[in-house]
């Protein structure tokens, strides 16, 4: 028997991805930006161990990355499947040769200190990262000599293993998938149409073995071409559809940032708000508490009103359309009449979200409108103008 189906499984959301406050936890390890998954990341990971026992062609190992989020990523999977964990390094993280610090992962022996009787400790490291950092062209080399000589160790003591799962991080797993379909680096595309190995929080890659690669010998024994030889098939890009959320975080080489690093994070929300067709005006808006990837924007809308003998409001079911927000003069229109907007600064108004909202003035809707789970701050707001039809 021979290695036949390969999934590769990025972690799950980092800690350090949500927004401060609260504060983020210090790696558990000690080891610099060794940082543990977020609780939204350990359901994703619960998730994924769900979705894998629940398919036909289970894996009958899991490898790791000595991270500390890999390893907690792979539990739940270890556990429901009834498998050791093992660990090598060659799944390590990509970090960039300008960075500050080039961490290197915790020992065996630390990391059984938090996954005790969960890891095995007689696998040897394929492949270990350079401890000056990488380029991209050094973790495609890294992925590139890490498949012949793992795919022989294992072959050698786990002959019987026909399907594994690898748990790694964004970079690594895209190096991998690439190196493994024979590409030339990591930038290329899968196809004419652009398309990318995906790299959500918790995604899953699927690589199968072409049949062509393997046969029977005269003895009815499987024989298989030197791993060199052999021929893959992706089957699987990225999977998320056994997420709660979808995919989240996505991240490939493109970014030019190393996946989830301060920079990345901003960069991405950055772009998020650009798409969102928002300006500083409305940036500036700030979710103290929200544990979603991108900040929520508000602004307050003040309609005019030339009759101030009557009071003005808008109806409750009235739809709302706008129109250059980043522009200085936005269009807005509120059910059938439109305005031309103008921005100025808001006094520091802030709204206020409960995390139940009950029937309004029962008791439990009085509780809850003095626990708030989200605060927004809006600190502009837009004075609408009516425009009259020609």
């Amino acid at each position: 028997m021979t290695l036949k189906t390969i999934y590769i499984a990025r972690h799950g959301y980092r800690s350090n991805w949500l927004p401060t406050p609260p504060a983020h936890p210090a790696p558990p390890t000690g080891v610099n930006s060794d940082v543990p998954l977020a609780s939204h990341g350990v359901d994703q990971a619960k998730e994924l161990a769900h979705y894998l026992i629940s398919i036909d062609n289970q894996p009958q190992m899991i490898f790791s990355s000595p991270l500390y989020r890999c390893l907690q990523t792979s539990e739940p999977a270890a556990d429901l499947l009834e498998l050791l964990i093992y660990i090598d390094r060659g799944l390590s993280e990509w970090y960039k040769p300008d960075r500050d610090v080039i961490p290197e992962p915790a020992t065996f022996d630390i990391l059984n200190n938090f996954f005790a009787g969960k890891l095995k400790s007689d696998w040897p490291n394929s492949v270990i990262p350079s401890l000056k950092g990488e380029t991209e062209e050094d973790i495609f080399k890294r992925c590139s000599k890490f498949w012949p000589i793992f795919v022989k160790e294992l072959e050698k003591q786990f002959p019987e293993v026909e399907t594994i799962l690898l748990v790694t991080h964004a970079a690594t797993k895209i190096a991998l998938g690439m190196t493994l379909l024979k590409f030339h680096n990591v930038r290329e595309s899968l196809d004419e149409d652009g398309t990318v190995i995906r790299a959500g929080s918790c995604s899953l890659d699927k690589y199968e073995l072409l049949d062509d690669d393997v046969d029977e010998d005269e003895n009815g024994d499987e024989s298989v071409l030197p791993f060199e030889q052999r021929q893959w098939k992706l089957t699987m890009n990225g999977n998320t559809e056994f997420l709660s959320a979808g995919e989240e975080m996505h991240w490939d080489f493109k970014s030019g940032f190393e996946a989830g690093s301060d920079e990345d994070i901003k960069a991405r929300r950055k772009k998020q708000l650009e798409e969102r067709g928002t300006t500083a005006n409305s940036e500036k808006v700030t979710d103290t508490n929200s544990s979603e990837e991108y900040e929520h924007v508000y602004v307050s809308l003040d309609v005019d009103n030339r009759n101030y003998r009557e009071r003005n409001t808008v109806q409750n079911q009235a739809t709302l359309q706008h129109s250059g927000l980043e522009t200085d003069k936005p269009l807005i229109k509120i059910g059938d009449n439109v305005y031309e907007g103008t921005w100025k600064k808001s006094l520091g108004t802030e709204l206020a979200f409960a995390k139940e909202l009950g029937n309004v003035g029962s008791k439990e809707s009085e509780q809850d409108a003095g626990n708030p789970e989200r605060v927004y701050r809006v600190t502009d707001s837009i004075d609408l103008n009516p425009i009259q039809p020609m």
